[in-house]
């Protein structure tokens, strides 16, 4: 029961694809209460990573960006920073097609991975939430 409380979940709903659709731009709603260290730079890099080109952007998502992608994460102090929840919904238009949460439970008690960098933690939603299809 003890080892069960330290664990980290997560849980994914991959975006589907029509055949032949392919996501070239994504455009990510900048969350100022987000404090988490580097995950607006993390997830921009992943998704440049797998040749999707992106736009950071504050207030209504402009025009042009058929897909955006918004985010919310929380952190707690543990001898340092740790990544305890985030969760990444990528939407075409305004209709949610995908989403991505991590979440350590019980704070971690138990397990020692939460110390590991939050690129760690963050790359693997991104990679999964788009079906690492691009």
């Amino acid at each position: 029961m003890m080892l069960l409380t330290g664990c980290a979940t997560t849980k994914i709903t991959p975006v589907q694809l029509s055949q032949g659709e392919k996501i070239q731009k994504v455009c990510i709603k900048h969350n100022p209460k987000v404090i988490v260290q580097n995950l607006e730079d993390i997830i921009t890099s992943r998704l440049e990573y797998h040749n999707i080109v992106t736009q950071v952007y504050s207030g209504e998502r402009p025009e042009l960006c058929e897909y955006s992608l918004r985010y919310v994460a929380y952190q707690k102090w543990d001898f340092s920073m740790v990544l305890t929840q985030a969760q990444l919904i990528l939407y075409k238009n305004e209709k949610r097609i995908g989403v991505a949460e991590y979440k350590l439970h019980a704070g971690g008690l138990l397990n020692p991975t939460k110390y590991k960098s939050n690129e760690s933690k963050i790359e693997p939603l991104v990679d999964q939430l788009i079906g690492e299809i691009q």
